[in-house]
């Protein structure tokens, strides 16, 4: 079984970008598009703080190495 490669917030934006583009063409049917819209903005903001929530873990962890190191100096 392949094993599949996690979507970013990259390539939600990606997929609302070519929504953007289907529902701008759909004249009167545009609004079909307004669930997805909805899902995908809020499927973005889920991974945006979770990116944010482990780039902020690595932080920490830099810095308390930091600080051990200073100590140990």
């Amino acid at each position: 079984m392949k094993k599949r490669r996690k979507i970013t917030a990259a390539d939600v934006e990606r997929f609302l970008d070519k929504l953007a583009e289907i529902m701008s063409k759909a004249g009167a049917d545009a609004h079909l598009g307004v669930p997805l819209w909805k899902r995908l903005e809020r499927e973005l903001e889920r991974l945006r703080e979770e990116e944010a929530i482990v780039a902020a873990a690595r932080d920490r962890v830099t810095r308390s190495r930091d600080q051990r190191a200073e100590r140990s100096a």
